[in-house]
């Protein structure tokens, strides 16, 4: 059976340059051009070690760095606060990318990106791709969005938490089922993303809905809905939709990629 290792390049380039540029920045000694160069070098290397980590833990026939262009994509067009007070990437990370993805080819490890598609979108359309044939996909990243594929036998793993997650570790953590987490999401707000949410309504009282039916429709049927949240979600409506459509990852994007440039051959990555 093959198995497509997908790993999210720049959720895994930012963290590791991020414990990197730490120290220098609790330093009093000013940052100059050569600090960024020991940067960046440092986190390539990082980078490297982790790959080589990953693959021997994974063992892996194909493996994909994914990576994506910064543009305005279709969700800050749908709803302009999507993702808008995030940090930008330092523009010297941002400029060493290509080279940094040239050493990560020269060592073994592709990397793909389409123009005007999210990360996450391409990883998820890959992913659920390798599924539909029945073979096997795991992707590593500590992006939570990412969660909502185990229903399909996607694998998800956090290297940087060393969790393998499950419906399990979901329903620990937010108190629903994978299948259930983009409805469940919309109605208490993602921070991440900059989703609002539905105003008044927590982690509490949307996991106790929810409970109630498989989807939102199902659980304000039902006869224990509570009225007063019953109105208040159905004077919503059209915002709750905006924000599940938005938070859905995309799973069938025409990639036009061939599975075997993502072949991965140990000898190479040596």
């Amino acid at each position: 059976m093959a198995h497509l290792l997908l790993i999210d390049g720049l959720n895994l380039v930012r963290r590791l340059y991020a414990a990197q540029e730490r120290p220098f920045l609790n330093s009093a000694t000013p940052y100059s051009a050569a600090t960024g160069e020991q940067l960046l070098f440092n986190t390539s290397e990082q980078v490297l070690l982790v790959l080589k980590k990953l693959v021997r833990q994974f063992e892996p026939s194909h493996l994909a760095l994914v990576f994506e262009q910064p543009h305005l994509n279709w969700r800050a067009l749908l709803y302009p606060p999507y993702k808008a007070d995030r940090h930008p990437m330092p523009e010297h990370l941002q400029l060493a990318l290509p080279a940094l993805q040239q050493r990560l080819q020269d060592h073994g490890f592709s990397s793909v990106q389409l123009p005007e598609q999210e990360a996450d979108d391409l990883i998820a359309s890959l992913a659920m791709q390798m599924r539909q044939h029945q073979q096997q996909a795991t992707i590593v990243s500590t992006d939570k969005g990412y969660l909502q594929l185990l229903p399909s036998g996607v694998q998800l793993y956090d290297h940087f938490n060393r969790v393998q997650h499950n419906a399990t570790t979901v329903l620990q953590k937010f108190g629903v089922l994978p299948e259930q987490l983009v409805r469940y999401w919309s109605l208490v707000g993602d921070k991440t993303n900059n989703i609002s949410g539905i105003a008044g309504i927590g982690p509490k009282t949307a996991a106790e809905l929810l409970q109630l039916g498989a989807d939102i429709k199902t659980a304000l049927s039902h006869p224990d809905c509570p009225e007063k949240l019953k109105q208040k979600i159905l004077a919503a409506k059209a915002e709750l939709m905006i924000f599940m459509q938005i938070l859905s990852l995309k799973t069938d994007l025409r990639l036009g990629l061939n599975l075997q440039q993502f072949r991965y051959s140990p000898q190479r990555a040596d």
